[in-house]
């Protein structure tokens, strides 16, 4: 008995050391997981454990994806993104937000500075690798994460192989080039390349490519756009929302995510009337010299940015957009707030108008021709448009597949993530139910109106002019459209207040599922029903329709402060899904300038400088890869027609075809030994049949061929100078 009680006591006193061992660890162990603590070592472990999965990623399941390389920029690139979904749990995140919102500028920066210094940059230009000797491989020649987008041939195949190609010329950076179109080329207006003159002021993002080059201009042309977008958008909503962080943050992702956003590649009309919104509001809310000095030097280059995108479809319709917060601003600042006209802020504006007017008059002189060439164009500097049949005001309801799935034309279809027609509806029963605000509600509201009306019925003819609406199309204006509903659902769910009345909560079950139905059939019956959306099965319809089923309950119900929080949380997750995956991440711009063709076109270029080619070939990508090497190429893209040329080989003909070349157009040449015609292949595609004896009256020097000349009857007239992996080099003879 002595030996089971002394037994007893022991095994008891073990135990009661084991709890005492195990609660002073449990305490230990609470304490080392409570947020705020160990910060250090926490940093630490979560650094290891990122690498440590980033690289047991990169060797399983990145390398089902990406099976060309092992890449230790990719393992590097998920190690960082795997840290910073780590600091979540180490930080408070409220804290955590509020240090990103202290010095998101500072971030932002860094950022930049990251991205420059690996040369990264989000362009497709990937896909010349399989234009483009497709055996000569390279790891430079593949993404690093994501998806090469094949359909942004107005990024990858046009517009960055323009902005590329002015550091390959004699004389750099000129205002005017011979390497596009093979003659004397706007470089500025139209083909958006960087140019060593004043009016870059209008376009700062280019000039990365003047001060660093090519790789390192082209990260930054790439990622400054993004963090413009990001951080225009967050602060635009910092004043819609009255400083509200959270739902700033919201506001942000939703604009910079949405799917028009990132298929069209942060859309720098936007962009641009953002910043000028934010510079407007900051010049009067500021009494600080300085400060009013640095916001009229940020609203003359935004303005000018503005202007100098140049393309009317976005910049007529977002027009309205700005200007009815203009109002708001006006009201908001003035009628409300204390802000009165000085002489000196009078004078600090018409200076910078004058300044304004001042360089758009250089840029005029400049571009005067080529600006009306523009305009007197078939396509689209003709075009009247009468607006109605928008395809894409409900498509925000796919958009989350779009980076999924290949399909004809996912640019086109993409939306704002605007939940239209919700946020309209729900700011009219707002002011009908408040009447509260209408100095915002008003202007907002009447352009939403009026930008549907145009999307959906059209105008007549003298009201589309009178408006210029006529220059733009519905699908274009849509995108306005979308952009408004976002500002009108920011700024309810920011100013709500408890006293507020909205919708009956149990009058939302009904409307929410009454809504959901009523998207679904609208997105159906626009853009549903075509072969192209074949993959949308009825499976894929339910899930998403129930993502949007619980973000629009929760819209209509934001005046529950537990369901907004939620919401807002919702809103992001669905922008991310819908954006996040649109462009790829890629490093430098060595596959256009390492691969052997385009050594033999800049060894060639180097001997015969002046030399004139021609690119022969059945599809037209291969045209502006020669002119991103600086070579002189007669059919690269006709950015605004190269009438000359036509009237050359076609003689009489050529007025009975103007309508047909007289277009910003892709021209594609075969050379024959037939007679010499051409045809419309698409609204912006031109298929020139051109006899080889033509090509002494355009003085071409070279060719760049897809096809073996050598083996056509008139073989004998050209000197084969290349042949390797299906791409030929030919010098003609003379006396062809």
């Amino acid at each position: 008995m002595k030996i089971l009680e002394k037994f007893s006591k022991v095994t008891k006193k073990v135990a009661e050391n084991s709890k005492k061992v195990y609660k002073i660890l449990l305490e230990k162990i609470q304490n080392f997981i409570s947020k705020d603590n160990f910060t250090k070592t926490k940093l630490v472990l979560v650094a290891i454990l990122s690498i440590l999965f980033a690289t047991i990623c990169e060797y399983t399941i990145f390398r089902r994806f990406y099976p060309q390389f092992i890449s230790k920029n990719r393992i590097m690139l998920v190690s960082l993104i795997y840290m910073f979904i780590g600091i979540h749990f180490v930080f408070k995140i409220s804290k955590m937000y509020e240090f990103i919102h202290k010095y998101r500028y500072i971030i932002a920066c860094a950022f930049l500075l990251f991205v420059m210094i690996f040369k990264y940059s989000g362009s497709s230009i990937v896909n010349f690798n399989d234009y483009i000797q497709p055996h000569n491989d390279d790891t430079r020649y593949h993404t690093l994460l994501g998806t090469a987008r094949r359909i942004r041939t107005d990024e990858w195949a046009t517009s960055t192989t323009y902005i590329l190609s002015q550091s390959q010329t004699e004389d750099k950076y000129q205002y005017f080039s011979d390497v596009l179109r093979g003659t004397d080329t706007d470089m500025f207006s139209v083909s958006n390349g960087p140019v060593s003159d004043i009016l870059m002021l209008g376009r700062p993002f280019q000039i990365g490519f003047i001060l660093f080059g090519n790789d390192v201009g082209l990260s930054l042309y790439w990622y400054i756009r993004l963090v413009a977008m990001l951080l225009g958008s967050y602060e635009l909503c910092l004043i819609l929302t009255n400083r509200n962080k959270k739902v700033s943050l919201c506001g942000m992702i939703v604009i910079t995510f949405s799917a028009a956003v990132q298929w069209w590649y942060c859309m720098d009309t936007l962009l641009w009337g953002q910043i000028v919104i934010v510079l407007i509001d900051k010049f009067m809310n500021t009494d600080k010299k300085i400060y009013k000095y640095l916001c009229a030097l940020g609203i003359l280059i935004a303005g000018l940015s503005y202007v100098f995108v140049f393309y009317p479809a976005w910049q007529i319709s977002f027009g309205y957009v700005f200007l009815a917060l203009v109002i708001w601003l006006l009201f908001k600042n003035i009628k409300y707030g204390k802000y009165r006209f000085t002489k000196h802020d009078v004078a600090v504006i018409l200076i910078t108008l004058v300044c304004i007017a001042l360089l758009l008059g250089r840029w005029y002189m400049l571009s005067k021709d080529t600006l009306i060439a523009e305009m007197n164009t078939d396509y689209p500097g003709q075009r009247q448009e009468l607006g109605g049949g928008a395809k894409n005001l409900y498509s925000y309801f796919y958009d989350i597949y779009f980076t999924f799935y290949e399909f004809l034309n996912p640019c086109e279809y993409s939306a704002m993530l605007s939940f239209y027609p919700i946020p309209l509806i729900l700011g009219f029963i707002y002011v009908i139910r408040n009447k509260k605000n209408l100095h915002f509600w008003i202007p907002m509201l009447t352009v939403g109106m009026f930008l549907t009306i145009w999307c959906v019925f059209g105008f007549p003819a003298f009201l589309a002019n009178l408006t210029k609406m006529s220059m733009t199309t519905a699908g274009r204006a849509s995108i306005s459209v979308g952009t408004v509903c976002i500002y009108l659902l920011i700024y309810l769910i920011g100013n709500f207040e408890k006293g507020d009345k909205l919708i009956n909560k149990k009058l939302t079950y009904f409307l929410s599922a009454f809504a959901i139905v009523y998207i679904i059939y609208k997105a159906r019956t626009t853009i549903g029903y075509e072969p192209d959306f074949h993959y949308l099965d009825s499976l894929k319809i339910i899930l998403a329709g129930e993502i949007f089923l619980l973000a629009i309950f929760g819209i209509m119900n934001i005046n529950n402060e537990k369901i907004k929080n939620y919401t807002i949380y919702g809103l992001i997750a669905i922008a991310l899904l819908t954006g996040l995956r649109v462009n790829p991440i890629i490093r430098t711009t060595d596959i256009l300038y390492t691969k052997p063709i385009a050594i033999k076109l800049q060894e060639i270029k180097k001997s015969a400088p002046d030399a004139l080619w021609l690119v022969n070939d059945k599809e037209w990508y291969r045209n502006d890869y020669a002119v991103a090497n600086g070579i002189k190429t007669l059919n690269s893209t006709q950015v605004y027609p190269n009438i000359e040329l036509f009237e050359t080989v076609l003689g009489d003909k050529a007025q009975e075809y103007r309508n047909i070349y007289n277009r910003y157009g892709h021209l594609i040449i075969n050379i024959t030994d037939e007679e010499t015609q051409v045809s419309l292949v698409a609204a912006d595609c031109i298929f020139l049949n051109l006899n080889y004896k033509d090509l002494l009256k355009l003085d071409v020097d070279y060719i760049l061929s897809t096809s073996d000349l050598n083996k056509t009857d008139y073989g004998s007239e050209f000197e084969e100078l290349y042949n390797e992996d299906g791409l030929y080099i030919y010098k003609i003879m003379e006396g062809i």
